[in-house]
């Protein structure tokens, strides 16, 4: 749990910092929607770190990609509706698959 929460945490930073420097179309950066795009990331490590039992795959390596991709996807909605929606699920896959696959990968 711990070790996905800091990658996570690693994740929102440099998601919210990349969010600040670039310009989403007919959308107004506030620094309230850079702590959303923060703590959308941490709890998606959370969600990750809460999944460890979930088996959707033979093998360690497969399953956690493919779970922290899903789970990845499905937390990055929410934030998603602000604008930017393919950037933010898309980062989402990215981030959670790194997230689960190196949480599964140092926890044991």
């Amino acid at each position: 749990m711990g070790i996905a929460l800091i990658v996570a945490a690693f994740f929102g930073f440099g998601c919210a910092y990349g969010t600040s420097a670039v310009e989403i179309p007919g959308f107004e950066m506030t620094m309230t929607y850079l702590l959303t795009i923060f703590y959308s990331r941490l709890l998606m490590g959370l969600v990750i770190g809460l999944s460890g039992p979930i088996k959707m795959l033979k093998g360690d390596p497969a399953n956690a990609a493919l779970r922290g991709g899903i789970l990845g996807a499905i937390v990055s909605v929410g934030i998603s509706f602000y604008g930017g929606a393919a950037i933010f699920i898309g980062a989402g896959i990215v981030y959670g698959t790194i997230t689960d696959v190196l949480a599964t990968r140092l926890s044991r």
